[in-house]
């Protein structure tokens, strides 16, 4: 009988999982998954099977559409599911809109994978702290409570900065290179990031989701942070964008102070490609790398080198950016 793995969210990220998992067999049972993407976006939905076009879609189940926020849409979703991967989040919003879906919607999923007796894969973020004055952070580090108090054999996955074809990083900062005549940097671009390639964190979770004791043995219960083979500062990431769109713009460091003001005036426009808040500027004086100090990590990289067969390396920026940019 077939494995099904229902994949909660969809767009840029619920897309690439589908095709990880589409495109790879389950291989320590030699069973090929059947994959569901789940979400309250008809079009986000739409934009994924396109994406997926390519591939053998007899493995793709009708979508179901869920609401996060409303866990009576979650059951008929969930039914039959082996596995469920919770992707949602979002970037920007009121600190409302961030407990209802970064908190309240991961707990919601949490105890409907749960009655539906399915393991979870729950997304959150390398930054996530309970003590974090942006509501990003803070609510990222409730949502993982909230899923490892209604399953405990939950593995959450912390990602650095996710890029790839379609990403909302790389591209919005390519895109701000055509209009802008310099590229902005807060407090000297000083902070440091770890990208990670949007394929690594899908082969990451196709080998959580395989029924296979030993790699149980080594995810459940565990976080595992996701970052990149290199790391970069913000002003190098500048400079990556600059490089791979081919343009020449001066890098202008802007005070910390300058971008909350900024902030503070944006963040009460309509959201545009310039939007910055101040929460956005305020996360900026911290690193988001993974860290070393927390030794009950599962540790991202050898999970995907000691069980894959190719043993094939994480994806650098260099290798990825000049397909897209």
């Amino acid at each position: 009988m077939s494995q099904k793995i229902v994949i909660c969210g969809a767009g840029f990220l619920g897309s690439n999982v589908a095709r990880t998992l589409l495109s790879r067999a389950t291989t320590s049972t030699r069973r090929l998954p059947l994959v569901q993407i789940s979400s309250r976006h008809p079009q986000a939905v739409q934009n994924s099977l396109a994406a997926l076009a390519d591939l053998d879609h007899t493995r793709l189940l009708f979508p179901c559409s869920v609401d996060i926020t409303k866990p009576e849409t979650l059951a008929r979703a969930f039914y039959g599911a082996n596995v469920v991967v919770s992707l949602v989040g979002i970037m920007n919003g009121t600190p409302e809109e961030f407990e209802r879906i970064q908190w309240e919607g991961a707990e919601n999923v949490a105890h409907a994978a749960r009655r539906a007796n399915a393991r979870l894969i729950h997304v959150s973020a390398i930054g996530a702290d309970a003590t974090s004055t942006t509501p990003y952070a803070r609510t990222k580090a409730f949502g993982e409570y909230a899923v490892l108090d209604a399953c405990p054999d939950a593995t959450i996955i912390r990602p650095s900065i996710i890029f790839g074809p379609g990403d909302g990083f790389f591209n919005r900062f390519a895109q701000l290179s055509k209009f802008f005549p310099f590229m902005p940097v807060f407090g000297g671009g000083l902070s440091r990031f770890q990208p990670v390639y949007v394929g690594d964190i899908g082969r990451a979770i196709e080998i959580i989701s395989r029924d296979d004791e030993v790699i149980q043995k080594e995810v459940c219960g565990r976080i595992i942070e996701a970052g990149g083979p290199d790391v970069f500062t913000y002003r190098e990431i500048m400079k990556l964008v600059l490089k791979y769109t081919n343009r020449r713009r001066p890098i202008v460091s802007i005070p910390f102070a300058v971008g909350m003001l900024q902030g503070a005036v944006m963040e009460r426009l309509p959201e545009t490609l310039f939007t910055v808040t101040r929460a956005q500027v305020e996360q900026l004086k911290s690193d988001n790398i993974v860290s070393s100090s927390n030794l009950d990590q599962a540790t991202f990289q050898d999970l995907i080198a000691n069980h894959t067969s190719t043993h094939d390396p994480l994806r650098s920026v260099h290798d990825i950016l000049p397909t897209y940019l």
